[in-house]
């Protein structure tokens, strides 16, 4: 049998090195696989409960963990406030940073952090994306009693739309064609009615719907020949109305352009699953992985259909590199988007 002193001093550094090397492999890295055996992870919530957010985060909950090696169980924790940045800000502050904590951000994540919101203290770049369950994509209707046929229209006669908010899409995105493109809306902003309702009661003329809710609650609308959509207020036509142009497409200048895909960047966002900064690339890849297997699986499909949730998937890795864009909007087009949606 060979003794210490009779190996060649070589090959004993050689042993002491590959024991050495095997000691120091992060454990992480060996396991990565199984390393979501046994744990909880938190989908951090910041909506109320009847939000279209906690239907995303309730269907990841009951699925997502069966394509997560390990099985892990997953839970929806309720934190709503401040518009879904209260969750957003504990991602970035507070949430652990190894996998286990997820929310579905506001959609409008981005564009608030350059727009300067109050009370934003995340970086949206920065974020780990896990996927994009589905695009949420407004469109402007008008009722059937208005004389506007097209976009052009909207150039001639005064319509009115009415919102429940003092900013936001359906009141930014109207504000910001009048300043850019000419038209004539007349914004009532801070609307104490449902604005689309005041629409049958003769108040409002036009309105502001996501285009889901056209294979729904107000199918009839459009059925029935209730309204028209004019518009879309996304850099896609969504496939429920692929012949009704999108507001990039109808704006012309190169810097108009650039206003409206900043604004509309919350339609691309839609409903998504994040992860807070800083995660392990590693567990990123598994949740990454797992998303995509399960927005490809038929009784994830089935149970989304019967709770009325659309799917418009969107990978990670694509969804990061769009939002990393909008954040790198130039100055001069977030100051030119402010000075377009200022009220008048």
């Amino acid at each position: 049998m060979a003794t210490p002193s009779s190996i060649p001093t070589r090959r004993r550094l050689a042993i002491a090195g590959a024991f050495f090397g095997m000691a120091f492999i992060p454990a992480g890295t060996a396991t990565a696989a199984d390393y979501f055996a046994g744990k909880t992870i938190r989908i951090v919530n910041g909506f109320p409960a009847a939000s279209a957010y906690t239907l995303y985060a309730q269907l990841a909950a009951q699925h997502l963990g069966r394509f997560i090696p390990g099985k892990p169980n997953i839970i929806v924790s309720m934190m709503p406030g401040a518009a879904g940045l209260s969750a957003l800000n504990y991602l970035e502050e507070v949430a652990p940073r190894d996998g286990t904590v997820l929310t579905v951000p506001t959609q409008d994540l981005a564009s608030q952090q350059l727009l300067g919101a109050k009370g934003v203290r995340y970086d949206a770049a920065k974020l780990n994306y896990i996927g994009r369950a589905t695009a949420n994509v407004p469109v402007h209707m008008v009722w059937h009693t208005t004389p506007v046929r097209s976009f052009g229209d909207l150039k001639r006669y005064e319509i009115i739309t009415g919102s429940a908010f003092s900013t936001g899409t359906q009141v930014d995105l109207p504000r910001a064609q009048n300043a850019l493109l000419g038209t004539k809306w007349k914004v009532i902003a801070g609307f104490r009615d449902d604005s689309r309702i005041a629409m049958t009661r003769g108040e409002t003329q036009a309105g502001v719907i996501a285009a889901t809710l056209f294979g729904g609650q107000y199918k009839s609308w459009l059925e029935e020949g209730a309204v028209r959509v004019i518009v879309q207020y996304a850099d896609f036509r969504h496939p429920s109305f692929p012949d009704i142009p999108t507001i990039m497409e109808l704006a012309e200048a190169e810097d108009a352009k650039a206003v409206f895909k900043f604004l509309v960047s919350l339609a691309t966002v839609g409903r998504a699953y994040v992860a807070p900064p800083g995660v392990p690339t590693e567990h990123v890849a598994i949740l990454r992985r797992a998303f995509d297997a399960m927005v490809d699986d038929p009784a994830f499909k089935s149970d989304a259909e019967k709770r009325g949730a659309d799917l418009l998937p969107m990978s990670g890795a694509e969804l990061a590199t769009y939002v990393v864009g909008i954040v790198r909007t130039p100055p001069d087009i977030i100051q030119k988007t402010r000075e377009a949606i200022a009220p008048r």
